[in-house]
């Protein structure tokens, strides 16, 4: 996933750019977002997607705790862009004796709509971590309401970027209509690039011979130890991508 990641890296640092990082406080609210949604959460994603393919089991831990570092990285840079935000709406409306509004409009709902799907999805992801397993700590699990809530918490994040950029503060940053079409072009077509893939692996002809894989690995008494073994296992035949 160069391409997306890529493609994303640039338009986080024309955001940096633009919201003249770090000379306010509110630039550290793009710039933070941007580095977080747009430039690690395609590499995030991909990791996760390689692990699928591994056949060899360090290397596939090797990916999901790579996959797991970038998360914790993309979760300090949402909460840290979301606190920047609140801390300068409250210092604005503070000096002139007015009381901060926050999460009123549609940008501000879809980003906190996306930092809680992250959220909960970090809460399921340290849960099957620690506990899906009776000794140490399992990397290597599948969960469906992770996967969904990791989705659409980028999905979110990209809708609630586009908003911005589609708006005034696009208009005045981003060099007028034209400087707004061409950015939120950039965007779907990144945000596309990541989610294709994922989409396609939803197909139920592709869930279902996964679920009928681990059904079949679960019966095996030399894979009961652990059902992650499955991935790979020799009754399956090439890894099980959910």
């Amino acid at each position: 996933m160069a391409a997306p990641a890529a493609g994303g890296a640039i338009l986080a640092a024309i955001f940096t750019y633009k919201s003249k990082f770090p000379a306010t406080l509110f630039s550290y609210h793009p710039t933070l977002l941007g580095l977080g949604w747009l430039a690690l959460a395609p590499l995030a994603i991909q990791n996760v997607r390689d692990s699928k393919k591994a056949t060899d089991k360090k290397a596939k831990e090797g990916k999901v705790q790579s996959h797991a570092m970038l998360n914790a990285a993309i979760q300090v840079c949402a909460y840290g862009g979301c606190f920047a935000i609140y801390r300068n709406k409250e210092l604005m409306a503070a000096a002139k004796g007015q009381v901060a509004k926050h999460l009123v409009s549609v940008h501000g709902k879809l980003g906190a709509l996306s930092t809680t799907f992250l959220l909960l999805s970090a809460l399921i992801a340290g849960y099957k971590t620690m506990f899906s397993q009776r000794n140490g700590l399992n990397f290597i699990w599948r969960d469906k309401i992770h996967r969904f809530l990791g989705t659409a918490s980028y999905l979110t994040a990209g809708l609630a970027i586009l908003n911005i950029v589609n708006g005034g503060w696009g208009k005045a940053n981003l060099g007028g209509v034209n400087g707004q079409r061409a950015v939120a072009a950039a965007l779907c077509a990144v945000q596309a690039m990541v989610l294709a893939p994922l989409v396609a692996n939803w197909a139920p002809g592709r869930l279902a011979g996964a679920a009928l894989a681990d059904r079949g690995a679960m019966l095996d008494p030399r894979l009961m130890q652990s059902h992650s073994d499955a991935d790979w296992s020799p009754r399956i035949k090439g890894p099980v991508s959910w």
